[in-house]
């Protein structure tokens, strides 16, 4: 018997370790591939020259998009009266940035962030429900930001790719948002009571009004992020086009593909920022540097976490 119920626990395990490897060599695959089409020399000039002050501008609004995300979050979990303070929550979601750094992808500091708030509150149902209810609405605002931005622009380079990508990024936001936040569903077994809780949301449309209002403003604050690495580099282009690849960048790199979407999100910078006519070493400069802040805004997660009793 003992053998019996261990076999499905090491396949399991088996499968788990065996993603995990694809994604490390999915990951070191796309940025091996981005790197060959570039000049090292050139990168490295683009990093060493860069304008600390911007970059620290950056730095700060990498930090604001935290406290935005924070603001954003704390509403859905006092719909399932959840009351955790906001000090609190902030901290919860530093500890999932951190997270990010080691679990497969950028949906792991979302688990981290629904087992601190069960561990808190005593109710995981809720916690899940509330961390994808914020995702759902923060991935609309994503696909809202790019569609505006999109329509806005006129000579866009590589327009048919970038609409089609932006009209299936605000389909499937657009669909998902709906199914799982406005559908009944009957509470049977564990998912369904989950997909009930998440559904309780339907019945506060000020609620997600002000949480899809939010997921806007953290959109904007995460492109002046990227516009202050840019202008540290010294490239400058028109406001709106960040205002379409950032999002875009953001979308794809969510995929369940790479580790923390290590070499989709490089790719993707320097794909669709070739189309504005930059330089590939630029592109994967302002990646690498966005990356290397995110990670330093990350450790104080880690502190948060390795203070805890």
């Amino acid at each position: 018997m003992e053998n019996t119920c261990q076999h499905p626990r090491n396949v399991w395990q088996l499968n788990s370790a065996l993603k995990l490897i694809i994604k490390i060599v999915i990951s070191a695959g796309l940025l091996t591939w981005t790197i060959s089409k570039i000049q090292l020399d050139s990168l490295g000039a683009a990093v060493i020259q860069s304008h600390l002050p911007s970059l620290l501008v950056s730095l700060l609004m990498v930090n604001m998009c935290m406290l935005v995300s924070a603001l954003k979050w704390r509403p859905l979990l006092t719909v399932h009266k959840v009351q955790i303070p906001f000090a609190r929550l902030l901290s919860f979601y530093y500890t999932g940035l951190f997270a990010n750094n080691f679990l497969p992808s950028s949906i792991g500091g979302d688990a981290m962030r629904v087992y601190d708030v069960a561990r808190s509150s005593g109710k995981p149902k809720e916690a899940a429900a509330s961390v994808i209810a914020e995702r759902l609405l923060a991935s609309l605002a994503l696909a809202l930001t790019a569609a505006v931005a999109l329509a806005l622009i006129s000579g866009t380079g590589g327009g048919s790719m970038i609409s089609w990508l932006v009209g299936g990024i605000l389909a499937f936001c657009l669909a998902a948002t709906a199914i799982l936040l406005c559908c009944n569903f009957r509470e049977d077994g564990k998912v369904g009571r989950w997909l009930c809780r998440l559904g309780n949301y339907k019945e506060h449309p000020g609620i997600l009004l002000k949480v899809l209002m939010l997921s806007l403003l953290f959109q904007f604050v995460l492109v002046l992020a990227n516009i202050f690495i840019f202008q540290a580099i010294g490239v400058n282009i028109p406001l709106l086009k960040h205002f379409l690849f950032i999002p875009v960048i953001m979308a794809v790199s969510m995929l369940p593909l790479s580790i923390n979407g290590l070499g989709i999100r490089e790719g993707m910078y320097v794909v669709l920022y070739g189309y504005a006519g930059i330089e590939p070493a630029t592109a994967l400069a302002c990646a690498l540097l966005f990356f290397t802040l995110v990670t330093v805004t990350s450790l104080a997660g880690g502190v948060l976490f390795a203070l805890r009793k």
